[in-house]
């Protein structure tokens, strides 16, 4: 298996695994107030770069909610032939507050309390993978631990209301399989 299919297997993975078990708020940054009618969608997992909107997969038609996979760094151990990849999992949701059918008094109420969400859907979906172990044949690497933080500019925690942004970083392995075939549909 080669890197560029860890890393679009692991987005299916999450896509298959982890996105249709969460619903979030769907962005609209032209109207969030009373006259919105929020909607929940499921979150899409992407490989490597988000997708400008033009561009979106058959049966996406939008960037956010999402979580996107990137990878960090890999390092491989030719003497046990394994391959280990620590990728970044890259967390945005949308919120601006409680809108009219979720507040107390029937209108809308702007908040920050969108970074509950985006901890939340973080941490649901760190559950899963530790649940499976395995993604789709990819082992999740346990004994490496995890980590997470919220992203920041400048030393500072970003302001970026109304999206909320984390990250966590997950090791996986794979096998190394040195043959010829296995590279050549993609050179």
């Amino acid at each position: 298996m080669t890197i560029v299919q860890c890393i679009e297997k692991i987005a299916e993975w999450l896509n298959k695994n982890v996105c249709p078990k969460i619903k979030l708020k769907r962005p609209n940054d032209e109207e969030q107030g009373d006259t919105y009618s929020y909607e929940e969608v499921n979150p899409t997992a992407f490989p490597m770069l988000l997708p400008g909107n033009d561009k979106l997969a058959a049966g996406t038609d939008m960037q956010f909610p999402s979580i996107l996979v990137q990878l960090l760094e890999g390092a491989q151990d030719l003497t046990k032939s394994n391959d280990r990849m620590s990728l970044q999992l890259s967390f945005v949701v949308w919120n601006p507050g409680a809108h009219p059918t979720e507040s107390e008094t029937g209108e809308f109420q702007r908040s920050a309390d969108g970074w509950k969400d985006v901890w939340s859907f973080l941490d649901r979906t760190l559950a899963e993978i530790e649940n499976a172990e395995y993604l789709d044949g990819i082992r999740f690497v346990k004994e490496a631990g995890v980590k997470y933080g919220q992203y920041t500019k400048d030393g500072q925690i970003a302001d970026t209301y109304p999206y909320f942004y984390a990250w966590a970083t997950i090791t996986i392995e794979r096998g190394l399989n040195r043959t010829g075939a296995a590279y050549s549909e993609h050179l």
